[in-house]
C-alpha cells in the first residue's frame, strides 16, 4: 500500500475546522503523535472524538500512519460496552483522522491524582468492567498494550470504558504485515518485564501485569514500583518483588493481596491464563470485600 503524500504545512487543528461530515468543537487532549478533539458528526447528529495525526512531532509519517490504521483496525474488531467504539477511520487533504464514540467522563488516573487510593469496593467495580472489556479486546486477537488509569475513563454514573488503543498489537495486522521487530513500547510505571524486554512479541499476559497494576495503585494510591527514571522503574518491575498492597493499607483482604500479586507475577506464564481464569480470581477476592 503506497502512503498518499499529504501537506505538512497546513495549519494545526482547531475548533470549527471540518473533516468530512465530523465539524471539531473543542480539543480534549495531545499527545505526542496526535490531536484528540470533541467534534459533531453532522450525518448523525451526535458528539464523537475524531484523533487526529499531530503532523508537527511526527517524522516517521509512515509509522504514524500505521499505528493510526493499526488502532483503526484493532477498535474495528471489537464490541462490547467497556471498550471505546469504532465509527470512522480516514484522511482528507490534511490530517488522517479516526472518529470514536464520545465517551462523557474523566480518566481513572486523574480520580486516583486527586483523591488517592479507592476504597476497595469501588476500586474492584472499575476492576471488574476492564476485566470485561479487556477479555473481548482478547478474544479479538488484540493485545492492548497501554492499559493504564488515564486510559479508563469513568462516567458519571460510574460506567467505564477502555480507550486509546493507537499501541494495540493485532494478528490480523501482523499477518498482513509481516512480524514486528523487537520494540520498546507501553508507560514504564504499568510495563510488564516481558514488554520491556521486546513488546512485539508480548501476548494478553502483558495486560493482565498492567491490570494488577493499576488495581495496585487503586488500591493503595501508589505505584507498585517507582524509580528516579523510566529505566530505573522499568528495571524495578523487571527485579523488585512484588509488594502486597496490604503493606501500605492495613486491613485489605488477604484476598486482595493474592490477586493483586498474581497479576503482577514477573513471569507471564505465572499469571492467569485466560480472561475467564481472571474473572474466577477477581470474582474470589470480590466476595471477600465486606
Amino acid at each position: 500500500m503506497t502512503t498518499p503524500r499529504l501537506d505538512t504545512d497546513h495549519p494545526e487543528p482547531a475548533p470549527g475546522d471540518r473533516i468530512d461530515r465530523f465539524t471539531l468543537q473543542k480539543p480534549l487532549g495531545r499527545g505526542v503523535s496526535c490531536h484528540v478533539f470533541r467534534a459533531w458528526d453532522g450525518a448523525n447528529g451526535t458528539p464523537v472524538a475524531v484523533k487526529i495525526v499531530n503532523w508537527a512531532n511526527v517524522r516517521d509519517r509512515d509509522a504514524a500512519l500505521k499505528q493510526l490504521r493499526t488502532e483503526a483496525t484493532a477498535l474495528a474488531r471489537v464490541r462490547h460496552p467497556r471498550v471505546v467504539r469504532f465509527i470512522d477511520f480516514g484522511q482528507d487533504a490534511r490530517w488522517p483522522y479516526l472518529v470514536l464514540e464520545f465517551v462523557e467522563g474523566r480518566p481513572l488516573g486523574e480520580l486516583l491524582r486527586e483523591g488517592g487510593a479507592l476504597p476497595p469496593r469501588w476500586a474492584l467495580y472499575l476492576l471488574g468492567q476492564a476485566i470485561d472489556g479487556l477479555d473481548a479486546v482478547w478474544k479479538a486477537g488484540i493485545v492492548h498494550r497501554d492499559v493504564k488509569p488515564d486510559n479508563l475513563i469513568v462516567g458519571p454514573s460510574g460506567i467505564a470504558k477502555l480507550i486509546d488503543f493507537g499501541l494495540a498489537k493485532s494478528d490480523v495486522l501482523q499477518l498482513l504485515d509481516g512480524p514486528a521487530p523487537s520494540e520498546l513500547a507501553g508507560t514504564a510505571a504499568y510495563l510488564a518485564p516481558e514488554q520491556a524486554r521486546d513488546a512485539a512479541s508480548v501476548d494478553f499476559r502483558a495486560d493482565v501485569y498492567s491490570l494488577g497494576a493499576t488495581l495496585f495503585e487503586m488500591l493503595t494510591g501508589r505505584l507498585p514500583f517507582e524509580g528516579g527514571s523510566r529505566m530505573q522503574t522499568i528495571l524495578r518491575h523487571m527485579t523488585a518483588p512484588v509488594p502486597a498492597p496490604s503493606t501500605l493499607v492495613p486491613g485489605l483482604p488477604q484476598a486482595l493481596d493474592d490477586l493483586c500479586q498474581w497479576m503482577l507475577a514477573k513471569a507471564p506464564e505465572d499469571r492467569p491464563r485466560s480472561g475467564d481464569e481472571l474473572r474466577r480470581g477477581f470474582t474470589t477476592a470480590a466476595n471477600a470485600v465486606e
